[in-house]
């Protein structure tokens, strides 16, 4: 999950001169909220519901020199709820993303 959660973020920071990316946890209503967020290219928030589908890409794999096969997010959202949680995603284009997931206490 961290894996691709980070090196999409990587990716999509490819083209900003001062590329940020962070990874943090933090308690919210009893649940651990795990982020990756960085100021890369964003999205329009209106097209998420095509991030976490099979091949629901947003942007071109010309475009930022992606080898991915477009079943990152789907992979990482399948894992997070096989885990009892649930994740989300903030964005604006031009000022970057940031995935949000929780996971089942055990």
């Amino acid at each position: 999950m961290f894996a691709n959660l980070i090196g999409n973020a990587y990716k999509y920071t490819g083209k900003v001169p001062l590329a940020e990316i962070s990874v943090s946890a933090a308690p919210l209503r009893g649940v651990n909220v795990f982020c990756v967020a960085d100021n890369g290219v964003g999205f329009d928030i209106a097209h998420a519901g095509k991030l976490f589908t099979t091949l629901g890409r947003l942007h071109s794999e010309a475009e930022f020199n992606g080898n991915g096969n477009g079943i990152g997010l789907a992979t990482v959202a399948r894992i997070v709820e096989r885990h009892g949680g649930r994740i989300w995603a903030e964005a604006k284009p031009g000022d970057g993303v940031r995935f949000f997931f929780t996971l089942a206490a055990r």
